[in-house]
């Protein structure tokens, strides 16, 4: 029997009296024994009727909620847009949620009268479901059977909205959603996107009825029709206009002169990274991943992309999962590890405008839509690099004033290696040897810290404020210390290895670089100094036997929950990743910010130490403080006294060689590239967890060396 609803506003679109199958899920403030119906109208109006039930002395009642707007009133077509769910936040604090069966076609014409007025904002958009409809995603990784969601689909300012009370979910720009129709009243999407953390592939929204479907493809292909996808200068078009993609929102900031920063739709697809107008879809930048002058550097929530032809663009990811799917790109990899080879490098200057940096013989250029400055070497009064900061900084101080730019530890490095290698390349070609002797009187820094830094690293990483490493008082100390000891030293059995096989090669080939830049080919005993090589750092085994025995005593003694020990992030890695062989070509590995990582991470581990293994876990630290205290400084004696004599019989060859050069200009910068890169490595440190210098890790070696007692032989 229909109920007497009295005066309404508006055109019903739904009522559950005349509707089989309508049932209340849960209500509060209602009565306990009477029944509940629902009428929807479009003015939009929601009104509940309560029998107000039997013998309890309560009267039938209306509740009105009237406008009803989303999400108080949440109207919505679950399961493949098939039932009705409605959930209502009343006056009075009640509230109720009803669900029906399988609705008829008549039913979900009805429905769309409602023209999606529960939101707000519904009058402003080209398109609006009528309520919030069924949507099945697509995502790229399934995890087990994906549910649906019920939401409102929107098409507004050129974007394609999925939202949820008063939550926008996922979006696509228009021109890069792949729309087609789909079983009796759905719509296929195809275009990534992100949800919920997850990357999508695509969606399948159902709308009810043809009608529905209808009005909403014509909205789209009239908004792409509208849209002004205008190109831009490339090497080649990467897509074409309008192509499918992953795309989310990002921040940029250029090509345009003055214009600050603003919003964009990032566009990835399998060849180009394309950057376009959120509210006009027009195309601001693009970029071919695989144009062989492509640039990058930065990191996966921060970079500058560069071509000659467009840019230098900045770019901020808003969503750090976006970010990091864009650190992943191969071609962009690729990109980023030609970058610091290329005399070309992006960055940004401390006001955050995007600039592109390029070195040549009369000075370095920083230019980009704000800036274009020409700095001659001879101007500049001084040159300071800055990692501690919350942003990575060089301020280059010159006649003209001072330009701060900011990158990544990498590139700021690799800007601080240019700037000195061109300002040695103004030399003669006649100081060629003296300019060979001073970069191997600088070797013997880099030669103590490649062999023995990364364990005063670990050391410092383990130490904190103490002077030497003594047993913790505590559970959770003792674990943080022995997770970041078993990290810690299988780095350090790795990264020996390195020094034993790779060093060697490593040496030869910088100086057959050398050899080759002035016009000459490799020597037969640069590969007889190759073996030398060898030899002479065949000490390191002892400290390779030593760390290995001390790896195997940590495993013994203490029971560590791999699932509380740290796992390797590389979350935050910068995009520049050619840089670590570049300024560090042997310890090139990330394994002891990890084991700083696990000794300084607040959260408790799992670790048990026994009574009877603590006398043994007291034995483990005070080898380790031997370790460092006495018999590293020993070894690093003994291998240097090893090493350079090799090494400055490899210099006054390499001298001999390049004296006749046939290109005395390009020895000379050859020279002056590697007299620069040891002067600045040694003023950074190899990891941005732990801040020691390369050049205090060689000192302390000396200090440490020095202090120790040792035999004295008298000569005869």
């Amino acid at each position: 029997m229909a109920v007497a609803w009295g005066p309404v506003r508006g055109r019903v679109v739904f009522d559950s009296t005349w509707q089989q199958g309508v049932r209340e899920q849960q209500s509060t403030g209602f009565s306990w024994t009477g029944t509940r119906s629902l009428l929807v109208t479009d003015w939009p109006a929601v009104y509940v009727h309560d029998s107000g039930g039997m013998g309890l002395g309560r009267a039938p009642a209306v509740v009105a909620l009237d406008p009803a707007r989303d999400p108080e009133a949440s109207i919505e077509l679950a399961d493949n847009s098939t039932r009705l769910v409605a959930d209502l936040r009343l006056p009075q604090g009640r509230s109720i949620r009803m669900s029906s069966g399988v609705l008829p076609p008549a039913a979900l014409a009805t429905l769309t009268g409602l023209r999606g007025r529960l939101l707000p904002d519904a009058a402003a958009a080209d398109f609006v479901s009528p309520c919030a409809v069924s949507i099945t995603p697509q995502f790229e990784s399934p995890e087990g059977v994906e549910a649906e969601i019920t939401a409102y689909v929107v098409l507004a300012g050129g974007r394609l909205m999925v939202r949820a009370r008063g939550e926008v979910l996922v979006e696509w720009p228009v021109n890069r959603a792949a729309l087609s129709a789909y079983g009796p009243a759905s719509v296929r999407l195809r275009g990534g996107a992100l949800l919920g953390g997850r990357f999508l592939t695509g969606a399948t929204v159902h709308l009810a009825t043809v009608q529905v479907r209808q009005a909403f493809m014509a909205a789209a292909s009239a908004l792409n029709e509208g849209s002004a996808t205008v190109a831009v200068p490339m090497r080649r078009p990467s897509s074409t206009a309008g192509s499918a993609g992953l795309s989310a929102q990002v921040t940029i900031r250029g090509p345009v002169p003055g214009r600050p920063a603003a919003k964009a739709d990032c566009v990835l697809t399998d060849d180009s990274l394309e950057f376009q107008a959120t509210d006009t879809q027009r195309v601001v930048a693009a970029f071919a991943l695989d144009d062989p002058q492509l640039r990058v550097a930065g990191s996966a929530e921060r970079f500058v992309v560069f071509t000659p032809a467009h840019g230098p663009l900045a770019v901020t990811c808003d969503s750090g999962t976006f970010g990091r799917r864009l650190h992943e790109n191969t071609k962009l990899r690729e990109a980023a590890e030609r970058t610091l080879s290329s005399g070309i490098l992006p960055a940004e200057l401390a006001d955050g405008s995007p600039v592109a940096i390029a070195f040549a013989g009369d000075g370095m250029r920083v230019k980009g839509p704000d800036v274009n400055v020409r700095i001659a070497y001879d101007t500049i009064r001084g040159v300071e690099g800055d990692l501690a900061g919350a942003r990575p900084a060089l301020r280059v101080s010159a006649e003209r004033g001072e330009h701060v730019i900011v990158a990544q530890p990498e590139l700021v490095q690799a800007a601080h290696i240019e700037i000195k290698a061109w300002s040695y390349a103004s030399a003669t070609p006649r100081q060629i040897p003296d300019l060979l002797r001073a970069a191997v009187g600088l070797e013997e820094d880099y030669l103590l810290y490649t062999i023995f830094g990364p364990f005063y690293e670990l050391h410092a990483a383990l130490l904190g404020q103490a002077e030497e490493l003594l047993p913790a008082e505590s559970p959770e100390e003792r674990a943080r210390v022995a997770a970041g000891l078993q990290i810690g030293l299988g780095e350090l059995q790795r990264h020996l290895d390195q020094v034993a096989f790779v060093l060697p090669a490593f040496l030869r080939h910088r100086d057959a670089l050398l050899i080759r830049a002035a016009g000459g080919g490799e020597p037969a005993w640069l590969k007889q100094g190759e073996a030398a090589m060898r030899a002479a750092l065949a000490p390191t085994q002892r400290i390779a036997a030593e760390t290995a025995q001390l790896a195997a005593q940590v495993s013994r003694l203490v029971d560590l929950d791999p699932d509380a020990l740290p796992k390797v992030s590389y979350a935050g890695a910068a995009v520049s990743l050619g840089a670590a062989a570049l300024i560090n070509p042997v310890f090139a590995v990330s394994g002891l910010s990890q084991a700083y990582s696990a000794r300084t991470q607040g959260e408790k581990r799992k670790a048990h130490v026994t009574a009877q293994s603590e006398r043994g876990w007291a034995t483990v630290l005070e080898r380790w403080n031997a370790l460092i205290a006495s018999t590293l400084p020993v070894l690093s004696y003994v291998i240097t006294e090893n090493v350079f004599a090799l090494r400055w019989a490899a210099a006054r060859r390499i001298s001999t060689e390049v004296a006749s050069a046939k290109e005395p200009d390009a020895a000379l910068r050859a020279v002056a590239r590697r007299l620069a890169t040891l002067d600045v490595m040694r003023k950074y440190p190899a990891s941005p967890a732990v801040r020691l210098r390369r050049g205090e890790i060689a000192d302390q070696l000396r200090a440490r060396r020095d202090s120790l007692s040792t035999p004295r032989f008298t000569g005869f």
